[in-house]
């Protein structure tokens, strides 16, 4: 099974369109980064000089005294509201600045790749990875050396997921780079935290982000070997996809479904002003996260077992 998954891993990084939008992804990584960070570094200064000219505001240009005591009892509770916003704009901060850290840019291109842009990305190369090859004929000696489609299907599910995760650690670098060499001096932010706690996270992330994925690319692989055609796999994996999305906010259900489970197991918060544009949370649920995505994984695992009991009944090519 292993110089499947490698030979398919291979094949796809020397896939035209899979280099391209890779090259996309990782670009476009870098530009959410960068904007991330100039609107959380621009956000911490405005509220900090609004701090600073309130508390000196009523030492200045006010003549009479009625004036400046009027201005000093409303003082407090501007100061307050403002302290508030800098708190709010100060965690954002340190969330942005993962883009800026070796090791915690990891966390920002995981939780992008795990949004809507990187499962677009799935989709996309998928649907011409896999159902590209029924559309063009070269099914055919893939399964004269690999005779079990379940096995063939199995290892490019493997490489796709293999390929995501080396995009990921690519994109990373390249948007880590560029913080520690520019950003850090033109969008200064506040340290994303202690090594330890930014480990820590980053493995949590990564471990959860890792799980979106695979079930991600395992929906995928499965749909273009339904489908069998490119744009007609493509298509139905993105309306699989806004389905996802909408129907996160249902109502007492919206928690157990993958669009309320999944974005909650890899973190998103209303603070992660990039990838809550891709995907609102909006469930709230105290149930933890893991267990909320049985349902998903039991799903993905039906499909599974419906491609394979289809390709026992039927031709496979």
């Amino acid at each position: 099974m292993r110089p499947l998954i490698l030979g398919e891993y291979r094949r796809l990084c020397r896939h035209p369109l899979g280099m391209t939008l890779a090259v996309l992804f990782v670009l476009g990584s870098l530009y959410c980064a960068l904007g991330s960070q100039s609107s959380a570094s621009e956000s911490l200064k405005n509220v900090r000089s609004n701090i600073e000219m309130v508390a000196q505001g009523c030492e200045t240009g006010l003549n009479s005294p009625e004036q400046k005591a009027l201005c000093l009892k409303s003082v407090p509770l501007e100061l307050k509201t403002l302290h508030q916003y800098e708190v709010n704009f100060t965690e954002y901060g340190r969330r942005a600045a993962n883009g800026q850290h070796p090791v915690a840019s990891l966390i920002w291109t995981m939780k992008l790749a795990a949004s809507i842009p990187g499962l677009a990305l799935v989709i996309f190369v998928t649907a011409f990875f896999v159902a590209g090859e029924w559309s063009r004929g070269s099914i055919v000696p893939r399964l004269l050396y690999e005779a079990r489609l379940s096995r063939l299907l199995s290892a490019k599910a493997a490489a796709v997921w293999m390929w995501m995760l080396t995009l990921v650690v690519a994109s990373s670098a390249v948007t880590a780079t560029f913080g520690m060499l520019y950003s850090r001096t033109a969008y200064p932010l506040p340290s994303p935290g202690a090594l330890g706690e930014v480990l820590a996270e980053t493995a949590t992330v990564l471990v959860a982000g890792g799980a979106v994925l695979a079930a991600a690319t395992a929906t995928a692989v499965a749909i273009a070997a339904l489908v069998r055609l490119p744009l007609r796999s493509a298509l139905v994996g993105f309306l699989l996809l806004v389905l996802v999305v909408q129907t996160a906010g249902t109502p007492v259900v919206g928690a157990w479904l993958p669009g309320g489970a999944l974005p909650d197991m890899v973190g998103f918060g209303g603070l992660d002003r990039v990838w809550d544009h891709f995907w609102v949370v909006s469930t709230h649920s105290t149930v933890p996260a893991v267990l909320r995505t049985v349902p998903t994984l039991l799903a993905v695992a039906l499909l599974w077992t419906f491609l394979q009991r289809r390709s026992r009944t039927r031709d496979l090519v």
